[in-house]
């Protein structure tokens, strides 16, 4: 039988890595329970313990399980954790998520040798996030399906400046780790464009934001480009790997890794993730994608054929918008 103190233990160590920086988890937990921080600060310590009624409200908004505070893992059954974080009218936990994805980027942008890796069929949100308009879609799209989700259509899909500002910000700092590396479908921006042109037909896509849509697909293609050319982040200088092949991937994934960090990540609903820092998943994740690069061709800096072929197979897609 596991012992209250151990489990109370367990249970601190759980919502400490949901929000990794104290102010931050102090401050989301005082607006939760609605009691001030220096009460926070008591049960953080041990010195107040938290009762059962706040151990369910901070559990509920946080996406806490059972497994994870009891510790119920087997080589095979790894405990992962779901960040759903809603972008469409965002609550403070959902900023408080996300500014804590932000600092663990900014927290190892000076390191000398960081990597991002992932691969899938859907623009990742390093790069996306740049833009609005295709950020819109993306956040339109996840609003249609999501539970959390109203079902507005596109022209009512708003991003809050607090949020935008932290995509904008996540982008930043994503293009400060040293190496990074996409492994993509090459039916990419057909699937995203296809998808466009269905909410358009149903007229949940007017006919001036589809070329407001348009747009920005055509100034993120060209700004690919110039990176696929180059091989750097245009700002930082960073060195950035594309590859592109018949992936037929079911969903992204990938990881991040730092000298001290190693973080596994599945795409999930869009705009979310799945995320571990169990070592054994991230080498698995790890042996996937450089399973991936063996069937998919490097187009940045060599295979300019290819290279040109692909990005004006894109334009081709693009313009049939």
């Amino acid at each position: 039988m596991i012992e209250s103190n151990v489990l109370f233990n367990e249970f601190i160590s759980v919502i400490q890595k949901r929000i990794s920086r104290k102010s931050t988890l102090v401050n989301t937990i005082a607006e939760l329970l609605e009691v001030d921080k220096a009460a926070v600060y008591r049960r953080l310590r041990g010195n107040v313990g938290f009762s059962f009624n706040e151990m369910v409200v901070i559990a509920r908004n946080f996406g806490i399980s059972l497994d994870e505070i009891a510790g119920i893992d087997t080589e095979q059954c790894r405990s992962i954790k779901l960040s759903l974080t809603k972008h469409v009218d965002p609550s403070e936990v959902d900023y408080a998520m996300f500014n804590d994805y932000i600092y663990t980027l900014k927290s190892i942008k000076d390191e000398p040798d960081t990597k991002i890796m992932e691969g899938g069929n859907i623009f990742p949100n390093y790069l996306f996030f740049d833009y609005e308009y295709i950020t819109r879609v993306i956040m339109f799209r996840w609003s249609q399906s999501s539970h959390f989700g109203k079902r507005l259509p596109f022209h009512e899909i708003t991003i809050p400046e607090r949020m935008r500002d932290l995509q904008l910000q996540a982008s930043f700092y994503a293009r400060h780790i040293k190496s990074t590396t996409y492994v993509w479908d090459n039916r990419i921006f057909d699937l995203f464009v296809s998808s466009v042109k269905f909410f358009a037909q149903v007229r949940l896509i007017k006919e001036e934001d589809l070329a407001l849509i348009k747009n920005d697909l055509i100034a993120f293609l060209n700004d690919l480009e110039q990176m696929a050319i180059t091989g750097k982040h245009r700002d930082t200088g960073n060195d950035v790997f594309l590859y592109i092949g018949d992936l037929n991937a079911d969903s992204n994934f990938g990881f991040i890794e730092a000298k001290d960090l190693q973080i596994s990540l599945f795409r999930a609903f869009l705009l979310n993730s799945f995320s571990s820092m169990e070592g054994l998943l991230f080498s698995e994740i790890s042996a996937w994608l450089h399973s991936a690069l063996r069937l998919t061709t490097l187009i940045s800096v060599s295979g300019e054929s290819i290279r040109t072929a692909f990005f004006n197979t894109q334009r081709e897609i693009i313009n049939t918008l």
